[in-house]
């Protein structure tokens, strides 16, 4: 019985080729595009299942008054809240404190470096390649190595209890390989070394007390921890032992899960984008299946008719019906997974590989995504077999017989409404489209207060290997590019619009009490004239006048409102309850964007530093005339290349670097674009096996038309307008649902677009040349069609 309803259905697909091969390569396209979002999702859900009882670890997370939030507290806490609870069963800083350089056989590499406590281990129990977690950290002088580092330095063979140099002059014993971290994880590490390491460092001991946060700290509780109780008794240790209490709002406990939304909340976009995706084109396929199986019914009510007299019941002709669509669909879920394994895995692999390691996929380990999409098979064969079929097998046979469907006309609203329902989607994908295109573009033309065009950037944090050879050499380039026709302005400095530490001060003005926060930077005499950021009050850094030990100050218009300052004169910024004369004020600048257009701009304050200062700034920017940027960018090279350093000089263009903070978000347009593409692409292989299905009903009609005069614009339109009037339909719901979503998407930008109504027109005027071409592809051929033959048609 099963043999005869399987070769019946292979039989039933071969006779309607043309919608068996639309249906196939609509559901594979879709189905791979779903299983890749899919899989993407699963993989960032079980990113960290190698971690053990992650529902005990937590971490701490500083709230300001202000509403800002970071992770790290005061290096000492940890101490404070191990021996004051003995709820916790482990602790550990996890910070970074420079990425030291490794030597091996003479070969430098320099990679992600964090410190951390012995105990990290016991808090995160990471499987391990070589060594044991157990003593991992537990010499002062051991290092434990991600797999991908490994691999770099010794390739594949086992290097613990090897030795690396460290900076020169530190003897680095290997003592574990970390096996690879998921590109999901919550981790981004390179190598570890102990803390206890640092103990010795002037700087650190300096930054080891209250006054200063700049470690995270995490925590493994027991399991019989009440979390509000311990929540409390953090928030008593705070008042205990914290300095500076006026400008903190709370210290939160938070749950290690909420890690990576902390890290990178833009990721939570992303994933709920992906999943909200998968569903969109999963719909559209379903509604694109069950209209071409609907519209198949009507033309099959004779043979279901006849078979209903040859004595076939209704349950036989729905098992017909779902087994004929259950081989349709899981050929395409083959189809899909191998689109899958040999196209979109690979390109998953290109957007994280070079940067996290290999994205792979194991059928052992992640045959949940598997079996999520033949669950999602069956449920889809059931679906689209099952609801159009139990509608024409209750047909009367007399009607069905005769080939009467007229009668059916419910099903045309059905159909109907599927068709709105799908355009509506893919209609509301390209709106999001062209809106995020649209915001995108702003963000990257915008004024943004500085001169970014023919600007070259010059990264000067390269370990020199004899600081005051190249101090020597790089003060001559100074001067030569100085003098230099071509170059109108060079300045050096710690940070560069796109590139700000997050370095922040606390500054007191006694007068109004007002505390204001302020981010902080270093820049020479140059600098604001380099970048042409427009002078407020006051005056620039002059390198005749002011004195790196006097440390001068030029504050933007942003800390001018928050102190509530009208002018500087006879300003200074110093700390509350400091005895100091405090930082002279010498000028005010226009606010500029020194971060993307997603950030309003924060209080900044630059702080003067000579421009001679190798050692202290991070990038050398210059400022060429138009037409002469590559030969002055040849000579900056040259000059470095003189300079012996561990790492090369990179230069890029400042417009370049600008652009480059939205890499992220054009990567989302990406999807945007590619979900859009894949709704219209799939609802349009929908409309064109529906429009063949109906000049194939109506090739008579269309015959007698044609003997009767009918021109074949006037056919065309006969056999399109009404899926065209569909469109139009489904265009006037997306409309307002794209608005609403956009809106509130674009509500998060500090300076966003406003929505035009051209931006929906453009939108419907794509989804509708897209239709009407694929319409009047089948339409036309139709129309043109020798009325003989079609008269002659059985």
């Amino acid at each position: 019985m099963i043999k005869n309803h399987i070769t019946t259905s292979v039989r039933n697909l071969w006779k309607n080729k043309t919608l068996s091969i639309l249906n196939l390569l609509g559901l594979s396209i879709g189905i791979s595009s779903v299983l890749t979002l899919l899989f993407s999702v699963y993989a960032y859900y079980t990113a960290d299942n190698n971690i053990p009882e992650k529902e005990s670890i937590f971490y701490l997370k500083t709230v300001l008054k202000n509403g800002d939030e970071y992770r790290s507290v005061p290096y000492p806490f940890l101490d404070v809240i191990k021996s004051s609870s003995p709820k916790v069963i482990a602790g550990t800083h996890l910070h970074g404190w420079g990425n030291i350089w490794l030597e091996m056989d003479n070969k430098d590499f320099q990679n992600r470096t964090d410190y951390a406590d012995p105990e990290f281990f016991e808090v995160f129990d990471l499987p391990f390649k070589y060594g044991n977690s157990d003593t991992a950290l537990k010499n002062k002088y051991s290092i434990v190595l991600t797999d991908k580092v490994s691999r770099q330095i010794f390739g594949d063979s086992n290097p613990v209890g090897k030795t690396l140099i460290g900076a020169d002059t530190l003897n680095l014993q290997v003592t574990g390989v970390l096996k690879p971290i998921s590109p999901y994880s919550s981790f981004r590490l390179g190598v570890i070394l102990p803390n206890t390491i640092l103990k010795e460092n002037p700087n650190f001991v300096a930054q080891n007390n209250w006054e200063n946060s700049f470690s995270p700290i995490d925590l493994k509780l027991s399991a019989d921890t009440n979390i509000a109780e311990f929540q409390e008794h953090i928030t008593r240790l705070v008042e205990e032992h914290y300095t500076d209490l006026e400008s903190i709002s709370e210290v939160k406990l938070m749950p290690y899960k909420e890690m990576r939304t902390d890290l990178m909340p833009i990721v939570d976009v992303i994933i709920t984008s992906s999943i909200a995706a998968s569903f969109f084109i999963l719909l559209i396929i379903l509604v694109n299946l069950l209209n071409l199986n609907t519209s198949t019914m009507l033309g099959r009510t004779k043979t279901l008719a006849v078979r209903k007299v040859l004595g076939s019941s209704k349950k036989s002709l729905v098992y017909q019906y779902c087994i004929e669509n259950g081989i349709l669909v899981f050929v395409s879920i083959g189809l899909s997974i191998l689109l899958f394994l040999t196209v979109n895995l690979p390109r998953l692999n290109d957007a994280f590989g070079p940067e996290f390691g290999e994205i792979s996929f194991n059928i052992l380990n992640d045959y949940p995504v598997i079996a999520g999409i033949v669950i999602v098979g069956i449920l889809s064969t059931l679906m689209v077999s099952i609801v159009p079929s139990l509608r024409f097998v209750k047909i009367p046979v007399t009607i069905g017989i005769k080939g009467k469907i007229d009668r059916i006309k419910n099903n045309f609203l059905l159909r109907n409404s599927f068709i709105i329902l799908q355009f509506s989607i893919a209609i509301l994908c390209i709106c999001v489209s062209v809106i995020l295109n649209r915001q995108i573009s702003f963000m990257k033309s915008a004024d943004l207060g500085f001169e970014r065009n023919s600007i070259l950037v010059g990264n000067l944090d390269l370990d020199y290997k004899n600081l005051n050879d190249a101090q020597s050499k790089f003060n001559a380039l100074i001067n030569d590019l100085e003098s230099n026709p071509y170059v109108k302005s060079v300045s050096t400095s710690e940070s560069i619009p796109s590139d700000y530490y997050f370095n922040y001060s606390s500054y007191y003005d006694p007068t109004n009490k007002n505390d204001v926060r302020m981010r902080r930077s270093y820049a020479d005499d140059s600098y604001f004239k380099t970048l042409e950021v427009p002078l407020v009050e006051g005056r620039y850094f002059d390198r005749n006048i002011d004195q790196p030990d006097e440390r001068p100050v030029i504050i933007n218009e942003a800390a001018m409102r928050a102190f509530g300052w009208t002018s500087i004169e006879g300003k200074r910024l110093n700390y509350k309850d400091s005895n100091s004369a405090g930082l002279p004020i010498v000028g005010v600048v226009k606010d500029f964007h020194y971060e993307d257009l997603q950030e309003a701009v924060e209080p900044l304050v630059h702080i003067y530093r000579s421009h001679k200062e190798l050692r202290l700034h991070r990038f050398l920017t210059v400022s060429v005339q138009e037409g002469h940027e590559i030969s002055v960018e040849n000579k900056i090279t040259e000059a470095f290349n003189d300079i012996s350093s561990r790492k090369t000089y990179v230069q890029s263009r400042l417009s370049d670097m600008v652009t480059g903070q939205y890499l992220l978000i054009e990567g989302i347009l990406k999807s945007v674009n590619i979900t859009a593409l894949t709704a219209i692409f799939i609802s349009c292989l929908g409309l064109f096996g529906l429009i063949s299905f109906t000049a194939k009903r109506k090739v008579k009609e269309i015959g007698i038309r044609k003997v009767l005069g009918a021109s074949v614009t006037k056919i065309v339109l006969l056999l399109s307008k009404d899926y065209l009037i569909l469109v139009a339909v489904a265009a006037i719901i997306a409309f307002p649902l794209a608005w609403y979503i956009m809106s509130t998407w674009l509500d998060k930008f500090a300076y966003s677009i406003s929505i035009k109504w051209w931006m929906f027109a453009v939108a419907g005027l794509i989804a509708l040349c897209i239709t009407a071409i694929t319409l009047g592809l089948r339409a036309v051929r139709s129309a043109t069609a020798n009325p003989v033959d079609s008269l002659k048609t059985e």
